[in-house]
C-alpha cells in the first residue's frame, strides 16, 4: 500500500483557562490550523467535530449528511472534508468520511507519531547529505 501524503500544520496557540470541552476542542482545532480567518462560521471543526462524535455513535456520515447538518451547500462541505483530509484528521471511505482513529486523544497521537517518522527520515537523509558533503555529523 503506497504512503499515504498529508500536511501537518501545527500552531502555538494558548490553551483555554477553563475546561471545557468544546473550548479545549476549539484548542486543539486552531492548533492544528482550522479556525481560519477566512472559516469565520467554524464550519471546518464543526464538520470534525460531527464525524467524530457520529462515528462514536455508529454513523457514518456522507458530504450530504454533513452539508444539511452543517446548513452549507455540499461543495463548501466537500472543501472543507478534502483540507481535513489532507491534514490527516479525516479519512474516505466510499461516499462516508470517517474520524482518521475513533478518538481525539488518538487523533493526535497518530498525527504526532507521522511527525516523528517524518524527522527521522529527514534526519537520516541529513546524515547522508553530510557524509556525502564530508560534514562532521553534529
Amino acid at each position: 500500500m503506497p504512503a499515504r501524503s498529508f500536511r501537518i500544520t501545527i500552531r502555538k496557540i494558548e490553551p483555554p483557562f477553563s475546561q471545557n470541552a468544546e473550548e479545549e476542542f476549539a484548542f486543539l482545532c486552531r492548533s492544528l490550523g482550522f479556525f481560519e480567518e477566512i472559516d469565520k462560521e467554524k464550519t471546518a471543526s464543526a464538520i470534525f467535530r460531527l464525524i467524530v462524535k457520529n462515528y462514536d455513535k455508529g454513523k457514518r456520515l456522507t458530504s450530504t449528511d454533513l452539508a444539511a447538518l452543517v446548513k452549507m451547500s455540499r461543495g463548501s462541505v466537500i472543501n472543507h472534508l478534502n483540507n481535513l483530509i489532507t491534514a490527516g484528521l479525516v479519512l474516505k471511505d466510499g461516499r462516508y468520511y470517517v474520524p482518521r482513529s475513533r478518538s481525539v486523544y488518538r487523533t493526535i497521537t497518530e498525527i504526532e507519531e507521522d511527525i516523528d517518522r517524518v524527522f527521522r527520515r529527514m534526519q537520516e537523509t541529513a546524515k547522508r547529505i553530510d557524509r556525502e558533503f564530508g560534514l562532521r555529523l553534529e
